[in-house]
């Protein structure tokens, strides 16, 4: 077993994720557009009061300002509502989360069909003319959704690479980096696709909905998923996400060839993984930036997911000097098709 670890994990989040994280936060709970300046100047301190969802008992959170908050999330390097005493902070159709999980298989000749459960919330989320009713009446699982199970998930095996990158010259490692890269490029998509269902089954009163104009959503581009923004909300996308989209379409391209694998080979030189892993971070901003485009709340989750941490590439002792990268001579590009064209519009 090697026992140089190959990447590590940086001090602390970027300084530009305290920040957005911290405002997103003031946004969410006071409902208040000011900017970092003006609640740095505000030495105020503010009260979330709310109701158990489930106790129906009254709660207050612990005195919050802008300092407070960027402190904490500073050096606890995650944002957890119970540690302020807050309610989750989600939004309720794109990240409310039913599901389900059950080891039985019960009927009778009072239940013929089997003892169900149903993910009803759907209706609530998505409006009573959206079609899909999923049930569950045996050993299983039922998700109404996916988004905040992705999140998460995202977020652990992205630490989990780093973490055991002592094994980073292994194919399960490479294989772990595959299911990274899937998953992110798929959360874009995910969220796109959620968005549409709501602007076709219930749209929000600001929204206009042209299935002319926006079209199916079923095989088109990724380009074109983003226009759904502009056609259904008037609000251009991604008009300030100029160097999150490099890393997106980054990611993609990197996506389409680990998935298809066209052309077969594949070369990774860890220098560049670690290019790639901090891309992931910037997909992060890049859907927040596009939950601004739509109107719409971010999570607990989303929050979290920018205050992960970059990764620095640490190459042994004896090797620390290093050469320039050239792709295209001896790395991932040389594992690529001449012509570099992408041929998968996914």
């Amino acid at each position: 077993m090697d026992n140089h670890y190959y990447f590590i994990l940086s001090d602390n989040p970027r300084k530009s994720a305290v920040t957005t994280a911290t405002l997103a936060i003031l946004k969410y709970f006071f409902k208040n557009q000011k900017g970092r300046e003006k609640w740095l100047k505000d030495k105020q301190q503010y009260t979330v009061y709310w109701t158990h969802p489930k106790t129906n008992e009254k709660k207050n959170s612990r005195p919050l300002t802008y300092n407070i908050i960027s402190t904490v999330l500073r050096e606890r390097g995650i944002f957890d509502p119970s540690f302020f005493d807050l309610p989750d902070m989600h939004c309720f159709w794109m990240d409310f989360p039913f599901d389900a999980k059950i080891n039985f298989h019960i009927f009778d000749h009072t239940a013929p069909e089997g003892l169900m459960i149903a993910g009803g919330v759907q209706q609530q989320q998505y409006g009573t003319s959206y079609p899909i009713k999923p049930k569950l009446d045996r050993e299983g699982h039922l998700y109404t959704q996916m988004q905040t199970q992705l999140i998460n998930r995202i977020i652990n095996l992205r630490t989990k690479l780093a973490e055991t990158s002592n094994h980073a010259l292994e194919d399960d490692w490479v294989f772990d980096f595959r299911s990274l890269i899937n998953d992110v490029v798929s959360l874009v998509d995910i969220t796109l696709m959620q968005f549409y269902i709501k602007a076709e089954h219930d749209p929000l009163p600001t929204w206009k909905f042209d299935k002319d104009k926006v079209g199916n959503r079923h095989g088109r581009r990724i380009v074109d998923k983003f226009k759904w923004i502009y056609e259904i909300t008037g609000n251009h996308f991604p008009m300030n996400a100029t160097k999150e989209m490099k890393s997106f379409e980054s990611l993609r391209k990197l996506r389409n060839h680990l998935m298809h694998f066209d052309p077969p080979s594949l070369v990774i030189l860890l220098e560049e993984a670690t290019e790639w892993l901090n891309q992931v971070l910037d997909i992060g901003f890049f859907l927040i930036k596009m939950r601004e485009a739509i109107g719409i709340d971010l999570s607990v989750q989303l929050i979290n997911y920018i205050l992960q941490k970059e990764i620095v590439f640490n190459p042994e002792k004896r090797f620390s000097k290093r050469l320039p990268i050239n792709s295209i001579k001896a790395g991932y590009l040389s594992s690529c098709w001449p012509d570099a064209n992408d041929s998968y519009d996914e």
